[in-house]
């Protein structure tokens, strides 16, 4: 796999920059956002399948502001790749990387807080749950850095407007998961996000082999 380590370093210390205001203020606002209206109407008894659908949707929106928080503007990228004589297919693989370890605890915390502050769960075993979390976050990272590589949409709005149901489309394989499947469907719903993950991959990865 085309990776350089130099790029995963750098795209880190930008990621972490970044990213330094989402890690506890973003989830948590977010969650609250979920919280002050049942509170504020006195409906306590919520059904659960609601607030997994809630938890589903807040993941989806929290997953676009992040993807949106800086937009790779191409120009800038390409004068950077041949200065330092660098692939695009290196650069993709290695902005992934970065975008994943530091996307993956920022949507880890925001689940958490979630379920801490609404007092529901999802109905799935943590096994299941973690799988579904990390194929996601890989996915949305890889479908975020796909986006803004092969497109000249820098407005945040038009990014929000057309990165969402791609995320949207995301979520629909975990949300049978969480409302609760048995485990042999559940098993093919993980196989399933594994085989997209490695399609949306291994195509990219041919895609900008070829265009190199």
């Amino acid at each position: 796999m085309n990776m350089n380590k130099h790029i995963i370093k750098k795209e880190l210390l930008v990621e972490l920059k970044n990213s330094s205001s989402l890690f506890l203020i973003t989830p948590t606002m977010t969650v609250l956002i979920i919280i002050f209206p049942i509170l504020i109407e006195n409906r306590f008894a919520v059904d659960e399948d609601l607030f997994i659908v809630s938890h589903l949707l807040f993941l989806i929106i929290f997953s676009t502001l992040f993807a949106i928080r800086k937009p790779i503007i191409l120009e800038r990228l390409i004068r950077e790749l041949n200065f330092g004589n660098y692939k695009k297919i290196e650069f993709f693989n290695s902005k992934v990387v970065s975008e994943f370890i530091i996307f993956l605890p920022q949507i880890i915390i925001l689940n958490i807080l979630y379920s801490a502050f609404t007092n529901s769960s999802v109905n799935v075993s943590i096994f299941y749950f973690l799988f579904s979390i990390i194929f996601f976050a890989i996915n949305a990272s890889m479908i975020n850095i796909i986006f803004q590589i092969f497109t000249s949409f820098n407005n945040r709005f038009v990014q929000f407007i057309l990165i969402t149901p791609m995320y949207l489309a995301l979520s629909f394989f975990i949300g049978p998961l969480w409302l609760g499947l048995g485990q042999d469907i559940a098993n093919i719903y993980i196989l399933m996000y594994l085989g997209i993950t490695v399609l949306i991959f291994a195509v990219t990865n041919f895609y900008l082999e070829r265009a190199n």
